[in-house]
């Protein structure tokens, strides 16, 4: 689950809708809207993990072995990237600095790119894509080693 004290308003998580009627997913991309409850809201959401896909539905580009992403008044693309995911190192970089918290989850990428530019990361999800149920809770929740129990062993 998510800590409220990680989230605003306007930050996409995956938010348990049990909505499911063969139609509908489980799971929902969704931002937090301002009339939420943060801690209500974050009994029922998970964070979503950064992956080359979400990376490319916030406007990131793919170049020189990197994702990268360039404000439009900050630079221009024939400059040194402003925030970056570089594929070897497997970390990001400001300005070619290495950031020493590394960003994992959406949600911080989307306040640490306001933090520094006090505007929104402009992301289209869509929706979410049901393939593998566990996926958005899998590094939570471990399986637990099956237990024998007296009478099965008899």
């Amino acid at each position: 689950m998510l800590d409220t004290r990680d989230v605003r308003v306007g930050n996409w998580v995956i938010k348990i809708t049990g909505k499911d009627i063969n139609t509908k997913s489980f799971f929902e991309y969704k931002p937090i809207a301002l009339d939420e409850y943060y801690y209500t809201f974050a009994k029922v959401c998970f964070p979503i993990k950064l992956s080359p896909a979400i990376l490319e539905k916030c406007g990131f580009k793919e170049g020189f072995d990197c994702w990268y992403i360039n404000p439009e008044p900050i630079g221009e693309d024939g400059e040194l990237p402003f925030l970056k995911y570089e594929h070897r190192n497997k970390c990001w970089f400001l300005r070619g600095v290495k950031i020493p918290a590394q960003i994992i989850y959406l949600h911080q990428l989307q306040n640490l790119f306001y933090a520094l530019t006090k505007q929104e990361l402009k992301i289209e999800l869509g929706d979410f894509e049901n393939l593998s149920m566990r996926e958005p809770i899998d590094f939570f929740v471990k399986p637990l080693k099956r237990t024998v129990f007296v009478s099965e062993a008899i």
